[in-house]
C-alpha cells in the first residue's frame, strides 16, 4: 500500500499527564474509551497515590512515573505531548521546561495569573514552536459553537452590546472559593475572575472576533460571606460549636453529610483524604479543626470577591458587561447580544436560546425563533466540551481538521487579559484601563 494513502490508521497521540487530578482525570477517559486515538505513557505527580492510579489505571511502566517536571525533562522525550492539569499558580513554571524540552501541551486553564506570566509565556512557545492548547472547553459546547455561528452569519447584524451573567451556585460557591482551595490569592494565586470566570471572559471573547476591547473598567467585593452575615450566635466552626448550624444554608453537615451534593466528593478529594463513607467518619472528618470544610463560611476570612462586574468598550464603541455572583440558588450562564437586525438571548444550563429579528411587517414587528442544542449536550458537564477539546487537540496534532473555535494559546490571550485589567481596575476602585 502507498504511504500516504489518506487511509492508512494513524496511531494513537502518545501523552504524559502533569498533574493527575479532576480535571486531568476527566480529560484522560478518552484513553480508556478510544485507545486508538489517545494514550497515555507517563506521569508526573507530587502526590504517589495518584501517581500509583494513573499507573494502574493506565498500565504505565514504573521508570515513567515521575513525582517533578524536573525528573521527567532529565531523560529523553518519550511521547508527543503532555496534559498539563497542574494548580493554576504551576502552570507557567512546569509549562516552560516541558515545551523547551520538545513536548506540545494541552494546558489547564487559566494558563497565567498575570500579563507578565502570559508574556513568558507567549516567548516560550514562539522560541520554541510547541503547539499548547488551552482548556476553555465551553468554546466547544453545542450551544456556544451554534450561538458563535449565528453571529458570524449576521443574523443580528452588528453587535451593539453583548451581555454575559455567570450565577455561582451556593454549594459551589462554599466549596471552592469560600472553604476551599480557591478561596485565597495566596492559595491559588488569582482571584474569583480568573479561576473562575476566565471561560466566560473567553467566551465573551471568542464571540466579538477581531473587535478588541479599547477600554476595561471593574467593580467587585466580598459582600456576603463576612462575619457580621454569620446567623446571630454562630460559632467558628458547623459541627462542634455552632448552635445555629441546623438553620443555615452553609452548614457543612447540611452540604456535605446530610444533602451531598455533587461539589461533596471535592470536600474529601480536596482534604486529601479517603473518601469517608459513614455519618459518623464524615462528621469526624468535619470536625477536624485543620479542616476548612467545617469552618463557618461566614468566618473563613476569603480574600476574593463572591461578585465582580466588568464593563468594556470594544475598538468600533460596542460595549459588553459581564457579572459574576457567587451564592446563587442554581448555577446559570446567560447570555444577551443586541445587534443592528435583532438580538440574541438565553442561558447555557438549558440548552436553548432565541434569536429575535426586526421585521416590520410582522404582526408584532419581530421575527422569532428557538434554536435547541438540548439533545446534543444533554446529560454532558460543560456541553461536552471536556471531551471535545481533548478531541481537538488530537485533531490539530495530527494534521487533521479542527473546530472553528480551536483554543490555541494565541487565541485565548484576549480572554485573558481582560481578566487582568479587570482586576487591576477592581484594585484601582474602578478606574478605567487602557487596553
Amino acid at each position: 500500500m502507498d504511504s500516504s494513502d489518506s487511509s492508512i490508521e494513524k496511531p494513537p497521540l502518545r501523552v504524559i499527564v502533569v498533574g493527575m487530578g479532576v480535571r486531568s482525570m476527566i480529560y484522560t477517559r478518552i484513553a480508556l474509551t478510544n485507545p486508538e486515538l489517545l494514550e497515555i505513557v507517563g506521569v508526573v505527580d507530587t502526590d504517589a497515590k495518584r501517581r500509583e492510579y494513573a499507573r494502574l489505571t493506565f498500565g504505565l511502566a514504573p521508570q515513567n512515573c515521575f513525582s517533578t517536571v524536573d525528573e521527567l525533562v532529565a531523560v529523553p522525550k518519550f511521547a508527543d505531548a503532555v496534559i498539563n492539569g497542574t494548580m493554576d499558580k504551576l502552570h507557567v513554571s512546569t509549562s516552560l521546561p516541558l515545551l523547551r524540552h520538545g513536548y506540545d501541551m494541552l494546558l489547564e486553564k487559566p494558563f497565567a495569573l498575570n500579563e507578565q506570566e502570559a508574556e513568558v509565556l507567549l516567548s516560550c512557545v514562539r522560541e520554541t514552536g510547541r503547539i499548547v492548547m488551552v482548556c476553555h472547553v465551553l468554546r466547544y459546547a453545542p450551544y456556544y459553537q451554534r450561538l458563535k455561528r449565528a453571529m458570524d452569519d449576521g443574523e443580528i447584524g452588528k453587535v451593539i452590546s453583548i451581555r454575559m451573567n455567570a450565577q455561582v451556585n451556593y454549594f459551589h460557591e462554599s466549596v471552592s472559593f469560600v472553604r476551599g482551595k480557591y478561596a485565597s490569592a495566596e492559595i491559588c494565586g488569582s482571584g474569583m475572575l480568573l479561576t473562575k470566570c476566565s471561560h466566560d471572559l473567553d467566551l465573551m471573547a471568542w464571540l466579538m472576533g477581531n473587535n478588541h476591547p479599547r477600554r476595561i473598567a471593574s467593580v467587585g467585593s466580598m459582600f456576603q460571606f463576612v462575619p457580621e452575615n454569620a446567623p446571630e450566635g454562630a460559632g467558628t466552626r458547623c459541627l462542634t460549636d455552632c448552635p445555629v448550624e441546623r438553620d443555615c444554608p452553609y452548614s457543612a453537615r447540611r452540604l456535605y453529610i446530610d444533602n451531598p451534593q455533587r461539589w461533596a466528593d471535592n470536600v474529601w478529594h480536596d482534604s486529601n483524604m479517603k473518601r469517608p463513607e459513614t455519618v459518623e467518619e464524615k462528621a469526624a472528618a468535619l470536625s477536624d479543626p485543620a479542616n476548612p470544610y467545617g469552618a463557618c463560611a461566614y468566618r473563613c476570612k476569603t480574600d476574593i470577591v463572591d461578585h465582580q462586574s466588568v464593563l468594556i468598550e470594544y475598538a468600533d464603541g460596542a460595549t459588553g458587561t459581564f457579572s459574576m455572583t457567587g451564592g446563587a440558588s442554581i448555577s446559570e450562564r446567560r447570555v444577551h447580544i443586541t445587534g443592528t437586525r435583532g438580538e440574541i438571548y438565553g442561558t447555557f444550563e438549558t440548552g436553548r436560546f432565541t434569536i429575535s429579528t426586526i421585521a416590520p411587517e410582522a404582526p408584532e414587528g419581530r421575527v422569532m425563533h428557538v434554536v435547541d442544542v438540548v439533545e446534543a449536550q444533554e446529560g454532558c458537564h460543560h456541553g461536552g466540551g471536556d471531551r471535545e477539546v481533548v478531541l481537538d487537540f488530537i485533531a490539530h496534532l495530527r494534521g487533521e481538521p479542527t473546530s472553528p473555535g480551536k483554543t490555541l494559546l494565541e487565541d485565548s490571550v484576549t480572554g485573558h487579559r481582560i481578566v487582568f485589567l479587570a482586576e487591576k481596575s477592581r484594585m484601582a476602585n474602578g478606574a478605567i484601563q487602557e487596553w
